[in-house]
């Protein structure tokens, strides 16, 4: 097994892993080859529409 492929498995820096996340998410937004691929999708961008929603719901709730 190469190092990259099995950082999360071991205990490596915090640096790592988000680097090993970097160069992952362009293959994860690859064209989706199953159906669970484009179900994480889904997930994903559900996930980032509420994260917004939220920092606006901050942001408007601190400027009253």
């Amino acid at each position: 097994m190469k190092k990259e492929e099995n950082c999360m498995q071991e205990k490596g820096s915090l640096s790592d892993k988000v680097r090993l996340l970097i160069q992952a998410f362009p293959e994860f937004l690859g064209r989706p080859k199953t159906i669970f691929d484009i179900r994480d999708r889904c997930r994903m961008l559900l996930l980032l529409a509420a994260v917004i929603a939220v920092i606006e719901g901050v942001i408007y709730y601190l400027q009253k």
